[in-house]
């Protein structure tokens, strides 16, 4: 279960990375009125994050800091837009304030499975 929330939150990741990447204009056009740069820099970090994902979910035995990493930078995404949306902040279109908190639903429910299905063993150090 563990290696299948993974793969989605990469492909999430992945999606909206490469999204806000090469779309940025428009997508802080949608959003509001975040700067480009910011929305660029952060589709790029969003695809690496993408990558180290998919890396994660198909070692034979992912190490349980990696996985926990990934929560919260889940959470991390998840607080950051309740901010936005909450002091009106960049995000500030009706339905960009939908789908921001429908993506922040999603990635917090991917940060809790990760979460709960992180391996539980001890590494040796």
């Amino acid at each position: 279960m563990l290696k299948a929330v993974l793969i989605l939150n990469a492909l999430s990741c992945a999606i909206f990375g490469a999204l806000f990447f090469l779309k940025s204009e428009e997508v802080a056009s949608f959003i509001g009125t975040p700067p480009t740069l910011l929305v660029q820099v952060l589709g790029a970090g969003l695809f690496i994050n993408a990558i180290l994902l998919l890396w994660t979910a198909f070692q034979s035995a992912p190490k349980r800091k990696d996985v926990l990493f990934f929560s919260l930078g889940d959470a991390a995404w998840v607080a950051f837009t309740a901010i936005l949306v909450i002091g009106n902040i960049w995000i500030i279109n009706t339905e960009a304030i939908f789908w921001s908190l429908a993506v922040a639903l999603f990635v917090g429910l991917c940060g809790l499975l990760q979460w709960m299905f992180a391996p539980n063993t001890q590494e040796q150090v």
